[in-house]
This record gives C-alpha cells, structure tokens and sequence, in this order.
C-alpha cells in the first residue's frame, strides 16, 4: 500500500519523535501551515508538497549512505588523555588548557565526556565571540542570565549565578578569544571557584604564555597545561579500533593519514566515501585518497 506524501511526513515525525512545528522548521514552513497541510485542508499545496517530498527524499537517501556520523566514538590513546584532562579540570575546579593540532579527536571526546554531565557548560568560541561583551553575552545565555546591558553588568550576573552552583565551564576553540577576554574568564574561577577547561590549537596556549607580562602572570600560575595532543600519538591499535579494519594495509594507510597533517578528521571521511563507493580494502581506500586530493 502506498501511503500518501502526508502519512509519510506523519510517519517520519513519529519515528524520530519531534512536534510538527520541528517538522515544519526542517522542511521550511510555518508551524500553522504545516498542521493545516498534514490534515490535508492546506489549499493550493503544491508547493508544500514539493519542499516535504525534497525533504523526505534527503532523508531517504540519508539512510542508504554512511555518515561521517556513524563512525562510533571509541577511546583512543589521544582521546584517553583528553578524557582524563577533562576530570581532573572539573574535580580539581582548576584552570586548563587542553591543546592540540587540529583533528586529532579533541572536541568529540569532548562532547562525549559531557554528554551525561549536567554541571558542565560548553561553549564554542569564533571570531564573532572573542571579545569579552560578545562571549559573556554567550556565557550568560547558556546560563540563562542576563544578556543585555554593560558588560561590567553581565559579567556581575554571571558570577553570581556562578557563585550559587558548582559547574564546570569547557571553551572550545578558545584559540579565537582576545587577551581581554581571556583575563575575565579567569576571573571566574577566581570568585566562584568555577573550573575552567580551554580548549584548542597552540595559539591558545602562546596567547597565555607567549609574552611573560606581568599583567598576564596570574593566568601563568594558576592554569594546568598538559602535554599538546599531536598526530604523532595515533597508533595501529587505535586505527583497527575506530575503523574495525584488521588488513595490514589497510591499517598502515589510514595510520599514514591520522599521522599527517590531514589528521583523524580526514581519515573518517576517507573511509567513510569508501564505504560509501563499496571499497574499503587497501585499495579502495588509496584509491579514493587519491580521488579526494590526500597524498600520504
């Protein structure tokens, strides 16, 4: 029996359990035009019609293909040293900064660690957040305070807020934060004891240790700073783990791409278009190495 276009959208909403008015959002609609249109009493829907069938039929393609998504995360040796790093910042209530090149694993481990943690908050810096107004302004929404106002006002609120609870504060890609910025952060773990985990590439570690200025001295000695987590640390045993490949070559040649400059990050998504493309022996993967422009 085939079902029509609104018994399909129906369907998918209870499979993946959202309200319509999600439904709605994901196809482009109003949330009164998309009840209007599942009743069946929506008139001219044509061009409904049209952007829920596109939809659906993404997500039916979705389904048939691998997603860089679907590589499960499992402990590696970078992200067992991440996992710990983490905590310990949240038990010791400390200042820490966890560095690294980019594409080793940081962030997933991450989101992972914090996933079932309900005192952490994590925030993640761009250009756009770097200045001490911009981030608290982000910091305060997640905290559900204040965000409008001078931000001698918000950075009052969140310390307050902060004062009153025990949480853990992880700021990924805080490479992007200015100096000003980064010198308020710290004050928080200063009047409310909050712990503090900076996350990113060595720029975020030279801007606190690069220029050893007295202004800066009390972010120098009160923050951990382990070891960076390079590409170098990747190992067969991780390989097999992450992609369940056991052939000699296959392990060696998606080794060769995590230990490169290309990282972890790129190895996924070789395996993940060669699986795609029906191939993941050795071959199939250089082969599509090569297609992608990954020269090892």
């Amino acid at each position: 029996m085939t079902l029509t276009l609104q018994e399909q959208a129906k369907q998918y909403i209870k499979q993946n359990k959202i309200p319509q008015v999600h439904f709605g959002k994901l196809v482009g609609v109003g949330e009164s035009t998309i009840s209007r249109w599942l009743k069946g009493d929506y008139p001219n829907a044509e061009r409904i019609d049209a952007q829920v069938k596109d939809f659906l039929g993404k997500e039916t393609a979705r389904e048939s293909v691998m997603e860089i998504r679907d590589i499960p995360f499992v402990q590696t040796t970078i992200s067992e040293q991440v996992w710990g790093e983490l905590e310990y910042g949240r038990i010791q209530r400390t200042i820490s900064i966890i560095r690294g090149d980019a594409g080793v694993g940081k962030t997933r481990t991450m989101r992972e660690w914090a996933a079932d943690k309900s005192d952490v908050i994590v925030i993640t810096a761009n250009p756009a957040f770097k200045s001490p107004k911009a981030f608290f302004k982000l910091l305060a929404r997640a905290l559900k305070t204040t965000t409008s106002g001078a931000i001698d006002d918000i950075v009052m609120d969140v310390m307050d807020k902060l004062m009153i609870s025990d949480r853990t504060i992880v700021i990924d890609e805080a490479q992007h934060l200015t100096r000003p910025t980064l010198e308020l952060v710290r004050s928080l773990n200063d009047a409310a004891g909050t712990a503090i985990i900076l996350m990113g590439n060595e720029i975020i570690y030279s801007k606190m240790f690069g220029r050893q200025e007295a202004e800066f001295s009390q972010l120098f000695t009160r923050t951990d700073t382990p070891r960076p987590k390079l590409v170098d640390f990747f190992t067969e045993a991780d390989v097999m783990a992450i992609f369940n490949v056991r052939e000699v070559e296959q392990v060696r040649h998606l080794l060769n791409i995590c230990r490169s400059r290309y990282s972890l990050r790129t190895a996924i998504r070789v395996f993940v278009n060669a699986q795609n493309n029906e191939d993941i022996s050795a071959d199939g993967l250089k082969a599509m190495s090569k297609a992608m422009g990954i020269v090892v």
